[in-house]
């Protein structure tokens, strides 16, 4: 599942939730799996973050590069 379904999903779980449609078991069940999608999210989050910051640091290191004298 990808980044975009698991918020997809997240997004279902808040619905059924919000309609107070759900059993307490299935309830607390589906706040577990929120849970679990929310820190999967997250942990996806900040490995892109850091390979932005690593990518913008190498660019920044390229422009900085020995100056031509021409």
């Amino acid at each position: 599942m990808d980044f975009a379904e698991k918020i997809a999903e997240l997004e279902k779980i808040l619905q059924d939730m919000d309609g107070e449609k759900l059993s307490l078991d299935r309830a607390l069940e589906e706040y577990e799996r929120g849970i679990k999608l929310i820190r999967e999210c997250r942990a996806y989050l900040s490995e892109a973050q850091q390979k932005v910051t690593m990518l913008a640091e190498e660019d920044e290191k390229n422009m900085e590069g020995p100056a031509s004298d021409e």
